[in-house]
């Protein structure tokens, strides 16, 4: 994996994981000293993260986005027209082994899983439903919703009630 590829990877997780908040300020040379990257692989991982709408300038330097309520209505909505047409591409497509693959991601959460892997597998999800559609398109657009969402879906999975809900709503998709 590039250096670039790393730091990317690396600096989304601590975001999307809310490691490093909302408006928080992000300096090339912190981001060069916790990697152990050179200036030009982190500069081109910022702004492949600004693509995402998980950081933006600030000056001289970047900061985290903050989670715009408005943005995140916009993009649900988007989701749920792309994800709906990947899913039923999928259902054409794909052999009931792939779908019994995403029914175990669901099944290997239970009261003992930590929070965070909820949340992964909440993801990995919809992403791979996505996936399994064979069109390319769709796919990204799927994983880039989420990855937009993913923030405000870590919240979700901190709250008892909606954590059965959505896991609930998964279900019903597999159904």
């Amino acid at each position: 994996m590039s250096q670039m590829h790393s730091v990317e990877k690396q600096l989304r997780q601590m975001i999307l994981g809310l490691e490093i908040g909302p408006g928080e300020k992000l300096t090339e040379r912190w981001i060069e000293s916790r990697f152990g990257a050179s200036r030009t692989p982190v500069r081109a991982a910022l702004l492949r993260l600004e693509t995402e709408g998980l950081v933006g300038r600030d000056g001289r330097g970047w900061t985290v986005s903050p989670i715009n309520l408005a943005e995140l209505e916009q993009i649900a909505v988007y989701r749920e027209a792309v994800e709906v047409a990947a899913v039923r591409l999928t259902c054409s497509l794909a052999d009931r082994s792939a779908i019994d693959v995403i029914q175990a991601m669901l099944e290997s959460c239970d009261n003992d899983t930590p929070r965070e892997e909820w949340h992964r597998v909440g993801m990995d999800f919809h992403i791979e439903l996505a996936r399994l559609s064979g069109n390319e398109f769709l796919f990204r657009a799927v994983r880039d919703a989420m990855t937009r969402l993913s923030r405000a879906r870590w919240l979700e999975v901190r709250d008892e009630a909606a954590l059965s809900r959505a896991w609930a709503e998964h279900r019903a998709i597999l159904a």
